[in-house]
Formats: structure tokens, C-alpha cells, sequence
């Protein structure tokens, strides 16, 4: 091998690390205009593998008739990497004339669009005919260049650009994308196209032109004769390139189950199965040339291929407990994640790399038989398009139809029996001895596809178990599935507890809701407080809304917790999945409206490509997409979005967008809020509970007050009742902050903001889930020990009235309300110790000897105890109660008989708690800041520091409060200053609050 074939063969491994970039990238860029649903996945992979197959033909067409294919290869490797630099202001500039002028001209929103997927088709499918010419004319040139060992050669450029494949797949999406973004990973994929352009220009430029191949005396066992003719051949590239989508397609969709559905794992499985193609080709190279019948041994890899295919069913049975195993044995660390990624490869090579190592053999060998035909070096390139295309029509027949109507043990038991089919069609041509064999062969093959498609069974237990989150290869037997299907996007699973009777419903194995029957009469679960709150938090601040959009259907119960206001007139609900819809047919027992009621429209489409072509607009918008380390959902969560639905909102319509904070990080919700916060610059947080906010966020101007009204508009009462929502004192509880307490949170980190061509959320979501990291600060600022929110932010105000005191109450700050609530009973009087404990959780000694000691005044408390008992009972009936409910606490105390015995400084500590109660800003900083310089104790410094500080932010004194922080805050230990309210009371004095 000369030295400038190698350079040849280095030169096509980058080609291979490119061009798999470039379908990932520009995956991603189509994606933002067409939307994720499958009919844009699906035109994605045509467009692209069709340009490849196009351009195959064309080369393979013109080879021949080449001088110097090197010279052409090197011009096509050029422009596409010119290409690639200008790509993303081409499509930024583009899109936008479309979404501006195009899509409103000639679509319909939900109608099918010829125009939208005809322009997208025409911005990558010039680079994609460019890129599957590039095979054979590396092909036909180095074989020019030698002749020698041409199966060798090819098999050996198949590996390398398939090798090439896998490193671009990784590098994109592990190193590209999250460091450069989308249009850094295009520029580096278009510099390398470019420079190993150059380096080929200048190896042929000193090589003497090379005539057509001539190949009849460097090959033995040449026979231009072929047994069973070119045409089946090309039919048999044509149909194993089919029979390898649906497996690619098929075990992606299984291994979801496993690994998850994050982009992450989607590129991990796409690198193992390119990878199993790549090392089938490495195998084949040393012994192609050697082999006698290439007819007879393509049969028998076809045969077995297919066998081999079905048989991963058992295989991928027994991943889950793979999976549980490692999930048990590794760490949640940044080292466990690598193992994780690591060990989730391995699970996805021995699932795919068996069929696909023989999937790897089957081109080489194809094109190798044809070489040595009267159609010489076009084979190459017709080969490749036949393969291709028979790729084009596996994505069309295993989204839309082998994984819709047969699932997922079908769509491998048809792959694998084309396959079959294949080898015993070829195996039973013979005429010679040979044919008992290839009967042997043929009928070991279709005995193992029926023994697998009659004899094993998928476990709908084990495929809805979400192992990659809990751990458990299975759902417990107390649950029994009520609905499994494998829709065109994901697999919808739905099944109920037998014992508590929850209904949940889940998306490739991760749960999206869950839904009580009897929710009113044994509790409702958290999903339905946050379902039901974004359904009706609009009308609690906009109560005449009357046109709604609500992007998820979900369980439906926001679409029919919208529908219950007698103000509504229409509500579309979007959804990407029609399973989904089908499955959650089993919440009807809640969900009625949302089917049956005229002023209810389901549409099937992904939210983005919805909204680009929608004209509507709504006076409200509800976001509950699925989470956003599942793959293609973070881009629900991006500026660009974020800009869109801006436009789709009529004058004073509102947004609302739920977010959770479990399995997410700071930095991450940071980047969201960020990007939320450019189109929605003024919102409200509530927490719906300890894991689910709703955002309530306007695009023009302040969010409206929360308003009554929403209690007597038609359902609503009896939907908020069902969660036990049932005056406006329980939503404004759950208040979390406004933009200006996320500003202050968040501000200082310096998070970028998430995008669609820098997707931030998309790139380390997955690794937060798999930490299983969770956002906890906000929910622990709302339950300080100081009223934080009403003494800092100007919309927020105290309660008037108490809350509802719910028999299930969820959330922290709820469920802090309501001790305070059971404590005012208890120290005023109005019922006993015994009545509330239950209702007063650990609060149960603080307030019995506060009692005794300061209202009743008939027991002393020790020195040390006194400020306990004190601050725990003040940071409770302070915070939560209204003015006059904590007024008469104190009240009691100043009128007891022992008052006139306390001491200077404990007059002064419930003067502060009283200030502290009325929320009197002056009153409290001048008290606490007294008090601090003479206090001590840990807990007496901790109190009146975040005191001060709260009161001190809140009046706009905000050099008072960075002094008062430099020189107290070091009298606090370390871990303590970690905790949500000191975070934000230290951020709040640096951060410019707006």
C-alpha cells in the first residue's frame, strides 16, 4: 500500500467524522423549523439519505468516465465545507423570510404543509447529493490507483468512513454542541471538509491520471456470469438497507426504555450500531478477496443477520436487569455518569452488534460481485443509492407503520424476516450439490424467526418500568398495565396501582401524570395539583380568558381544567404523539371534557411546527411538555420559542409554563428562566409542590393581581376543590417569587441563556437527571423563617385571611401555613394541644413551652432555651399569619401577667416579631441590627442576620445590607450560608434587583 492511498484512507475517516455531523446538525436545525413530530423526523432522514443516494448514482453514473475522480471528490468535499460555514446564516435568514412570509401565505395550521417540508428539504439536500457522491469517487480513485485486493480496499474505506461515523457521532454531541453550539459544531466539521480537500487536491495534482479499472487479471476467480444477475443484487442492497433501518429505528426505540430517551443515549445507540457496521466491514476486508462464491457467502450473512436480529428480543429482555445492576453498583458522581455512558454503549453493542457486524459485510460483498461484472466501477455508487434508498423506505415503513401497528417485537420479526427471505432466495437459486445446504441454512433461519415471533413475549411491565430512573428491571405486580403501545414517536404506557387505584400514564418508560379516581375521598396525588393548577392559573389572574392553547395532552387534565371556565370558547390542546391521546382515554373518569365538549380540539403535531404556521391567537398559553432532558423538548424551553408563542398571544394574554426542579440543576433552571425572561421579562413562580413550578409570565407589562374571581367561573370551584384549592389565600401560599427573586437567585451564576443552536438544557440535562441533582432553593426561600417574599417583592402581600386547612396538603410552604394556622388555635385558645398536634408536626415543643412560658406564664424556661422556643414560634406565626392573626400572638403575650417581668432584650425580640408580622421594614431592620451586635448563639445570629438583611433589601437599603453581610456573615457556619434564604438575602445585596 503506498503511502499516498493511506493518506487516502485517513482522509475518508474524516469524511466519515464530518458527514455524521452534519446529519446530526442539521437534524437539528430542520427540527426547529419542522417541529419534532415523526412526519419531520422522517423528512429529515429522506431528504438526507435520499441526497446521499442521489448523489451515489450521479457519481457511480459518471465515474467511469472520469480522468481524475480524486480531483472531483476533492471539489465535492470543498463545497460542502464551504457549505457548512455559511449554513447557519443561510437557514437563520431563510426561515425567518419563511416564517414571516412563506408558511402564512401557503399553510394552514392543522393541515400538512408541502411548502414548509419543501424548503427545508431544499436547504440541505445540495450538500446531501455532494455528500453521497464522495464514496465512490474515493472508491473509484484509490482503486485506480491500485487495483490490487479490491475487496479489501473497499471493505477497508467502509470501515474507516463508518469509524469516522461513530467519532463524528460522539464528538457532536458529547463535545461540539455543548462547547460551540450548533453552528461552532457545522464550522468544525466545515473546516475539516475543507482542509482534507486541500490534501487531496495536492496528492492527485502528483499523480499521473489513471485509466478505468481494469480488474480481470488482479482477480482469480473473476466471472463476468453473475448466478442470480445485477438486478437482484441492487434489490438486495435495496432491501437489506431496508431491513437495517427498521432494526436502527426498532432498537432505538427498546434500548429508550432502558437508557432513556436523552439525546445522549440516542447518540450512544446511533455510535454502536454505525460501529457494528464498521467492524463487520474491518472483518471482511482480510478475507473478501479470497472467497470463492461472494453470492453464496452474502446469502448465508443475510440469513443469519436476520436471525440474529430477532434473537436480540431475548437479549434486550435481559438489559433491564443490566441496567438495574448498574445503576446499584455505581455512584451518582460525574465519574458514575462516564460509567454510566460507558456501560450504556456496552448494553446497546449487545443488543446491535451481532446483526450489525453482518450488516457491515453486506455492501462490501454486493459491490465487490458487481465490480467484477460488466458493470465495473459504476456498481460502487449504484450500490450505495440502492442501499440508500431501501434505508428511505425502512424509516417510512418502521415509523409509520411496523412499530405503530406490529410494536416492537414485529418491527424486528419483519426486518428480520426480510432478511431471511434474502439469503434463502439467494441460497435456493443454486443448482449444484450445494443446495441441500443452503436448504438447511434457509430453514434454520425461518424456524428461528417463528420459534421468536410465536414463543417470547414483551413484558409490558418490564417496558414501562422506567429502569434507567428507579432502578427496578419491573413494575411490581401490584400494578397492572392498562394500555401498551408503540406509537410513532415514543411507547405510551398506562397502568394502575391495584391497591390506591392512581392511574398513571408514561413516555418511554418515564411517568408524565398521575391521576387518583378518587382523588376528592383518598387524596389527590402531586401531578394533579400541578395539572390542575396550569390549567386554571391564568383565569386566577386573567378570569375573562376565552381562547387557550395548552401544548401536552398528557393525562388531558389541564386541557379539562381549562375547559371548566365558563369564560373559555375554545381550547386547542397540541400533541406530538396520537398514542398518547389514545392511552389517556383510561383518566375519561376526569378527563370527559376534554373529548367530548365541542369547544375542545386535540391537534396532532409537534408545538413549534404548530405555532410557525399557526394565524391564531390566544389570550392564554399553557406549556407542559414532557421533561427537558428527554431529547427534542428542550427546544420547548429556548429564547426562539419563547419569542414565537410571544406572537401567538392576543393583547394581555398570559403564559403559562410549568418547570421542575427535580432532576434538574440550578444552572440549568437558571438558563431557562434566562431565556424565558428575554420575551416574558415579568412572571410569578408558585409551587405547585416540592418538584413542580408554575409560571405565570406576561409579555407586556406586570402579571394581573391574583383575583377571586376564578371561584366562580362554571368548574373551576369544583376542579381547585379537588386539590383542595378553595379560596385565593391557598394559591397565593404557594407563591414562590417573581422575576426579580429569580433575578437575585440566579443572577450571579452567570448561566448562559438556553437556545436552539446553543442548547444548553438539551446538553447536560440528561447527566442532572442521572445525578438525580434538584433545585431546592426557591421552594426553601418561600419557607424562611422571615417573610421574604412579602417583605421584598412589590406584588407580593401578606395574607389577609387563613388558608384552607387541607387534609392533604402538599408542598413546604403549604404545609408550613397550616402549622401556623393550628398554632394561632392553639396559643390564642381556640383549641387544645391535643386537638392540633397532629396539624403542628414538630413545631409540637417550641409551642407548648412558649405557651406555658409567655402566654400562661406558669413554668420558667432555661436561659439557653428561651430564644428557641421564641424564634421557632416567631418564624412561624410572623410569616404565614395575616397582620391581625399575628398581632393577636402578640397581643396575648404583652397582656400576660408575666410581661412586665421580661428583660430588656426579649421585649425587644417580640417587638421584632411583631414588626416582622406586619411586615414593617423600618421597624425590623433598627430591631434586629440592635439586637445583633449583642447576640451570641448560633441560632439568635442566624435569625436576626437574615432578619435584618430581608428588612434591609426590602427597603431598597441595599449598601446597609452588603455592609451588614460583610461583617456578619462570617459568624454564620459555612454550611448554613448553602441554604436557599441566605443564598438569595446574599445574592438580593449584590445583584441589581428589577
Amino acid at each position: 500500500m503506498t503511502t499516498r492511498i493511506r493518506i487516502l484512507y485517513c482522509l475518508f475517516a474524516l469524511s466519515g467524522f464530518s458527514g455524521l455531523i452534519y446529519e446530526s446538525i442539521w437534524s437539528h436545525y430542520l427540527k426547529l423549523f419542522l417541529g419534532h413530530a415523526v412526519y419531520a423526523q422522517t423528512v429529515v432522514l429522506i431528504v438526507f439519505i435520499g441526497g446521499l443516494a442521489l448523489g451515489s448514482w450521479l457519481a457511480g453514473l459518471l465515474a467511469h468516465r472520469l480522468k481524475r475522480p480524486l480531483l472531483l471528490y476533492a471539489a465535492i468535499e470543498f463545497c460542502v465545507g464551504v457549505a457548512a460555514l455559511l449554513f447557519h446564516s443561510i437557514f437563520v435568514g431563510a426561515t425567518g423570510w419563511a416564517y414571516g412570509n412563506l408558511l402564512p401565505a401557503l399553510c394552514s395550521a392543522e393541515s400538512w404543509c408541502w411548502a414548509q417540508w419543501a424548503f427545508a428539504a431544499a436547504l440541505i439536500l445540495p450538500q446531501s447529493i455532494l455528500l453521497g457522491a464522495t464514496f465512490p469517487l474515493m472508491s473509484g480513485g484509490i482503486l485506480r490507483l491500485d487495483a490490487n485486493l479490491p475487496g479489501s480496499k473497499l471493505s477497508l474505506l467502509y470501515f474507516l468512513n463508518s469509524f469516522g461515523a461513530v467519532v463524528g457521532v460522539l464528538a457532536s454531541g458529547f463535545v461540539l454542541i455543548p462547547q460551540v453550539g450548533l453552528p461552532g459544531a457545522l464550522a468544525t466539521a466545515g473546516i475539516v471538509n475543507i482542509s482534507l480537500a486541500l490534501v487531496v487536491y495536492f496528492v492527485d495534482k502528483n499523480t499521473a491520471p489513471a485509466a478505468r479499472i481494469q480488474l480481470d487479471a488482479v482477480m482469480p476467480h473473476g466471472d463476468a456470469r453473475l448466478p442470480a444477475g445485477a438486478r437482484v443484487l441492487l434489490l438486495i442492497a435495496l432491501l437489506t438497507g431496508l431491513s437495517s433501518f427498521i432494526y436502527e429505528i426498532a432498537w432505538i426505540r427498546s434500548l429508550s426504555l432502558v437508557l432513556g430517551a436523552s439525546t445522549h443515549s440516542f447518540e450512544l445507540m446511533l455510535a454502536s450500531f454505525i460501529l457494528g457496521i464498521a467492524l463487520g466491514g474491518l472483518w471482511i476486508r482480510s478475507r473478501i478477496d479470497s472467497i470463492r462464491d461472494t453470492i453464496r457467502f452474502l446469502a448465508i450473512v443475510q440469513v443469519l443477520m436476520g436471525l440474529l436480529a430477532v434473537l436480540t428480543l431475548p437479549v434486550y429482555n435481559m438489559t433491564f436487569e443490566l441496567m438495574s445492576w448498574l445503576l446499584g453498583a455505581i455512584q451518582s458522581s460525574d465519574g458514575g455518569w462516564v460509567m454510566f455512558n460507558v456501560f450504556s454503549t456496552v448494553i446497546c453493542l449487545l443488543v446491535m452488534l451481532p446483526a450489525t457486524f453482518l450488516a457491515g459485510m453486506t455492501l462490501p460483498l454486493i459491490t465487490y460481485t458487481l465490480l467484477r461484472s460488466r458493470m465495473g466501477e459504476r456498481s460502487i455508487g449504484q450500490v450505495y443509492a440502492a442501499n440508500t434508498l431501501g434505508g428511505i423506505i425502512g424509516v417510512i415503513i418502521a415509523v409509520h407503520f411496523a412499530l405503530p401497528v406490529l410494536g416492537l417485537k414485529g418491527a424486528l420479526v419483519v426486518g428480520g424476516a426480510i432478511d431471511v427471505a434474502l439469503g434463502a432466495y439467494l441460497l435456493l437459486r443454486a443448482r449444484d450439490a450445494r443446495r441441500t445446504s443452503g436448504l438447511a441454512w434457509s430453514a434454520t433461519g425461518i424456524a428461528g424467526i417463528l420459534a421468536v415471533a410465536l414463543l417470547f413475549h414483551l413484558d409490558p411491565l418490564r417496558l414501562a418500568s422506567g429502569v434507567y430512573r428507579f432502578g427496578a428491571p419491573n413494575l411490581s405486580t401490584a400494578f397492572e398495565v392498562l394500555y401498551h403501545k408503540d406509537g410513532k414517536t415514543a411507547t405510551i404506557d398506562v397502568y394502575r396501582h391495584r391497591i390506591s387505584g392512581i392511574v398513571t400514564i408514561a413516555t418511554n418508560g418515564k411517568a408524565d401524570g398521575a391521576v387518583n379516581p378518587e382523588g376528592a375521598l383518598k387524596g389527590p396525588g402531586p401531578d394533579e395539583y400541578t395539572m390542575t393548577m396550569l390549567g386554571s392559573m391564568a383565569f386566577a389572574h386573567r378570569p375573562d380568558a376565552k381562547t387557550v392553547a395548552v401544548i401536552g395532552y398528557g393525562t388531558g387534565m389541564s386541557t379539562t381544567t381549562a375547559l371548566g371556565s365558563s369564560t373559555v370558547e375554545r381550547v386547542d390542546t397540541i400533541e406530538i404523539e396520537p398514542s398518547m391521546f389514545e392511552g389517556a382515554q383510561h383518566f375519561r373518569f376526569f378527563t370527559e371534557p376534554a373529548y367530548s365538549d365541542p369547544r375542545s380540539h386535540v391537534i396532532i403535531d409537534d408545538a413549534k411546527s404548530y405555532f410557525a404556521r399557526s394565524q391564531r391567537r390566544y389570550d392564554v398559553i399553557i406549556s407542559e411538555p414532557s421533561n427537558p432532558w428527554v431529547s427534542g423538548v428542550s427546544s420547548l424551553f429556548t429564547r426562539e420559542f419563547y419569542k414565537r408563542i410571544r406572537g401567538q398571544l392576543s393583547d394581555g394574554g398570559l403564559l403559562v409554563q410549568w418547570l421542575h426542579t427535580y432532576s434538574f440543576s440550578e444552572p440549568l433552571l437558571a438558563s431557562v428562566i434566562a431565556a424565558l425572561r428575554e420575551s416574558f421579562p415579568e412572571f410569578v413562580l408558585y409551587a405547585a409542590n416540592n418538584g413542580d413550578l408554575v409560571v405565570v409570565a406576561s409579555p407586556h407589562g406586570p402579571v394581573p393581581p391574583l383575583k377571586a374571581d376564578i371561584f366562580s367561573l362554571g368548574k373551576l370551584p369544583a376542579y381547585l376543590s379537588r386539590v383542595e384549592i378553595r379560596r385565593i389565600e391557598d394559591l397565593g401560599v404557594r407563591r414562590v417569587g417573581d422575576q426579580a427573586t429569580a433575578h437575585a437567585m440566579f443572577g450571579l451564576l452567570g448561566a448562559p441563556v438556553n437556545s436552539d443552536y446553543f442548547p444548553v438544557v438539551d446538553s447536560h440535562a440528561g447527566k442532572a437527571r442521572f445525578l438525580n441533582s434538584s433545585v431546592t432553593q426557591l421552594n426553601e426561600l418561600g419557607s424562611a423563617p422571615w417573610p421574604i417574599l412579602d417583605m421584598t417583592e412589590k406584588g407580593a402581600l401578606p395574607p389577609s385571611y387563613p388558608i384552607t386547612l387541607a387534609k392533604w396538603p402538599t408542598g413546604d410552604r403549604v404545609r408550613e401555613a397550616q402549622f401556623a394556622e393550628n398554632a394561632r388555635r392553639y396559643l390564642v385558645g381556640e383549641s387544645t394541644r391535643e386537638q392540633v398536634l397532629a396539624g403542628i408536626g414538630e413545631y409540637d415543643r417550641a409551642l407548648s413551652l412558649f405557651k406555658t412560658r409567655y402566654i400562661d406564664c406558669v413554668a420558667n424556661i432555661a436561659p439557653m432555651e428561651w430564644w428557641d422556643t421564641a424564634i421557632a414560634t416567631g418564624g412561624l406565626v410572623s410569616v404565614y399569619l395575616s397582620r391581625e392573626a399575628s398581632d393577636q400572638v402578640w397581643n396575648l403575650v404583652d397582656k400576660s401577667r408575666c410581661a412586665a417581668k421580661l428583660d430588656a432584650d426579649e421585649k425587644r425580640w417580640f417587638a421584632l416579631f411583631r414588626a416582622v408580622g406586619r411586615r414593617d421594614l423600618d421597624a425590623t431592620a433598627e430591631l434586629s441590627q440592635s439586637l445583633l451586635e449583642r447576640a451570641s448563639a448560633g441560632g439568635q445570629i442566624e435569625y436576626l442576620y437574615g432578619a435584618a438583611m430581608t428588612a434591609l433589601i426590602g427597603a431598597g437599603r441595599a449598601d446597609e445590607a452588603r455592609q451588614l453581610q460583610q461583617k456578619n456573615v462570617g459568624r454564620i457556619p459555612a454550611q448554613r450560608l448553602r441554604l436557599g434564604w441566605f443564598r438569595w438575602l446574599g445574592s438580593a445585596a449584590l445583584v441589581t434587583v428589577k
